[in-house]
C-alpha cells in the first residue's frame, strides 16, 4: 500500500472512530507501529489530530482549522467549478479581493486570463499565482505571515485594507449557518474578514457544501450581510432556501 493511500485510510478510520490506538491501527492496516506513529505525527502537524498516549484523537471542535495545505486537497472538483463561475461574474474595471483559503486560490487560478481588473489579497498562494498575470493590477496586503494559513495578517494588514474600497470580495470561511451566520476558527482571520465585510460593496461566499450548516469558534457577520453565495449542487436545500428568502443571490454550480 502506498503512503498516500495508507494515510487516507488512517484519516477515514479517525473520522469514523474519533479516537484510535497505534497498536489497533497497525493491526487493521497490517503495517508496523512505527509507520502508524509517523502517519499520526504528520496528521498532528497539520492540526487534524491530537496525539495522546498510545494513539490519537480526531480534532473536530469549532476552534479546529486544518492547515491550508490539507484543505487544498479536499473537494477539488467542486472548488474548481465554483472558481470558474466566480471568475466569469467579474466585470472589467472591478477591484476584486481574494480572501485566503483553498477555494479562493482556485479563483486566482481562474482569473489569470482576465484583463483590466485589480486584485487585492493577503494570501501568498493567490499572490504567487497572479504574479505573472500581465493584464491584472495585483496589490499585496502586507502584515505578519502566518504559515498555516499561508497569508499575511495583523494590525498592519487591517490598516492597509481600510484604505481601499472594494467592488467584489470573495470570502473563504470555516463554516456558515442560516442562524449563526458566517464563522471563522481563528482570531487573526476573523478580524480581517470583518474589515472585508465593511469595505466591500459586494460580499460573495465561495464555499463548497461541506462548509454549510457547520459551526466554528468565531462569528464574522450575520448571513444577511452577505450579498451572494456560490456553492456546489450538493448544498443543503433548507439552507439555500433560507438564504434566498434573505435576498441573497445563490448560484449552485
Amino acid at each position: 500500500m502506498q503512503t498516500r493511500q495508507r494515510r487516507e485510510q488512517v484519516l477515514m478510520v479517525l473520522k469514523e472512530r474519533r479516537r484510535v490506538t497505534i497498536e489497533g491501527l497497525a493491526k487493521d492496516l497490517e503495517v508496523s507501529t512505527m509507520t502508524i506513529r509517523r502517519d499520526l505525527r504528520r496528521l498532528a502537524d497539520e492540526d487534524i489530530v491530537t496525539l495522546v498516549h498510545g494513539g490519537a484523537v480526531y480534532n473536530e471542535g469549532g476552534a479546529c482549522l486544518p492547515a491550508l495545505t490539507v484543505r487544498e486537497k479536499t473537494m477539488r472538483r467542486e472548488k474548481s467549478a465554483i472558481a470558474e463561475y466566480c471568475a466569469q461574474q467579474i466585470p472589467e474595471g472591478s477591484a476584486v479581493y481574494l480572501d485566503n483559503g483553498s477555494t479562493t486560490v482556485e479563483i486566482a487560478d481562474a482569473l489569470r486570463g482576465k484583463q483590466n481588473i485589480a486584485v487585492l489579497s493577503h494570501s501568498l498562494p493567490v499572490l504567487n499565482i497572479l504574479s505573472h498575470a500581465k493584464n491584472i493590477q495585483l496589490i499585496s496586503v502586507s502584515g505578519i505571515y502566518e504559515p498555516r494559513a499561508k497569508g499575511f495578517f495583523g494590525d498592519l494588514a487591517l490598516r492597509m485594507l481600510r484604505q481601499f474600497r472594494i467592488d467584489i470580495a470573495f470570502l473563504g470561511v470555516t463554516a456558515v449557518d442560516a442562524d449563526d451566520g458566517v464563522m471563522s476558527a481563528v482570531f487573526y482571520e476573523q478580524a480581517l474578514k470583518k474589515v472585508l465585510v465593511e469595505r466591500a460593496k459586494k460580499k460573495i461566499l465561495a464555499i463548497d457544501h461541506t462548509k454549510i450548516g457547520g459551526s466554528s469558534f468565531l462569528k464574522v457577520c450575520d448571513l444577511h450581510e452577505i450579498d451572494g453565495i456560490v456553492t456546489d449542487k450538493f448544498a443543503d436545500a433548507t439552507f439555500i432556501a433560507k438564504a434566498k428568502r434573505m435576498g441573497i443571490e445563490v448560484a449552485q454550480v
